[in-house]
């Protein structure tokens, strides 16, 4: 069955409860961006029609997309794409017709626009998920997955007035080398510990084979000027111990070592709170492979798939490019319509 007959989708309606009010006629498109403050948006064209009986609930309106698979026996598989708030739409008479042109923010937007009215004093102790948790509730988020952590505050912290929500969550994620958060196809807030890349399995395969969805025109670059091969952190917190890593890439099997390039190449920056030490050892091997990374990317375009999400982890063999290895995907976008196209950015997993 071609890919031009297997999708269909829906698109519903939810008040900022996000109980179902209606489904609506629309199109669309998503984007993910996970090196983003706000890594999903979207942008709808929508039929007016019933969304007039529901004007009361337009200042916090939300617009969920379902990508519909049907199988050869017709059986269907329904996979929600996120839950995305709509913006001040621009109307326009086309064909008789009111049309909605929406552009929408994942559920980001809420903690970016809500802030600190107060100063925010974390005492030493504290537990960094907790007090992750107990952000999210504050701004009205009950849906969330955060992976639990043993990890406590060494010292005191204290956050200024007028700081975004947002901001001070993935600053305390940080500390503890978590993933900044997102929001998944269900709209919950998600969170937990970095995973190094070469300890990820495959979630998704693109492959060119007879059942190939790749289409024409795959782009690889290789980027090696000014990528770091010593990174150092430290901590410059006069409240706490002093902390200091450094990652010295001397790998000889990398070609952006020190060995190989016969010169150092260092990054230097400071952290600002960081669990202790053996986390701000981890969090420095991060920015070193994710630094790294950049030597190797990939550009394509597939037809659509689904379960795309965070930075999956994906597995492509390009015969033409001589590609047969592992990616991690940065970003992604989808025209949501029956045949519609997806690009991928992706990056390679790198062994230091």
């Amino acid at each position: 069955m071609s890919m031009d007959r297997v999708f269909d989708f829906r698109y519903d309606i939810l008040d900022n409860q996000e109980r179902v009010l209606d489904q609506v006629e629309a199109t669309g498109s998503i984007s993910f961006d996970s090196t983003g403050e706000i890594m999903g948006t979207a942008s709808f064209r929508i039929k007016e029609g019933k969304l007039k009986e529901y004007a009361k609930f337009y200042a916090d309106m939300r617009i969920r997309p379902v990508m519909i698979r049907i199988d050869n026996h017709k059986n269907k598989q329904e996979y929600p794409l996120g839950v995305y708030i709509m913006m001040s739409p621009v109307k326009s008479g086309e064909d008789n017709t009111v049309i909605w042109n929406v552009d929408c923010y994942d559920k980001s937007i809420i903690l970016k626009e809500d802030k600190l009215q107060d100063r925010l004093y974390l005492p030493s102790g504290s537990n960094y998920v907790t007090e992750v948790k107990k952000l999210l509730l504050s701004a009205g988020m009950d849906k969330y997955s955060i992976e639990n952590s043993e990890a406590l505050l060494s010292a005191d912290v204290e956050f200024e007035i007028g700081r975004s929500k947002l901001e001070v969550i993935n600053e305390l994620l940080y500390a503890i080398n978590y993933y900044p958060v997102h929001f998944n196809e269900n709209g919950f807030a998600v969170s937990s510990r970095y995973i190094e890349p070469m300890q990820r399995e495959t979630e998704i395969e693109y492959i060119t084979d007879h059942k190939s969805i790749i289409l024409e025109g795959v782009q690889q670059s290789n980027d090696l000027y000014n990528i770091p091969n010593i990174i150092i952190r430290y901590v410059d917190n006069p409240d706490s111990d002093p902390l200091r890593s450094i990652y010295i890439n001397d790998n000889p099997d990398s070609i952006i070592s020190t060995v190989r390039r016969g010169r150092n190449i260092v990054d230097v920056d400071t952290v600002d709170d960081i669990a202790d030490q053996d986390t701000l050892d981890a969090y420095t091997k991060r920015i070193a492979i994710e630094k790294s990374q950049a030597c190797d990317s990939v550009n394509l375009r597939t037809g659509i798939t689904v379960r795309h999400g965070f930075r999956n982890c994906i597995f492509v063999r390009d015969d033409e490019l001589d590609i047969a290895t592992k990616y991690i995907e940065y970003a992604w976008s989808m025209d949501l319509a029956v045949g519609g196209i997806m690009t991928h950015q992706l990056k390679r997993v790198v062994q230091l």
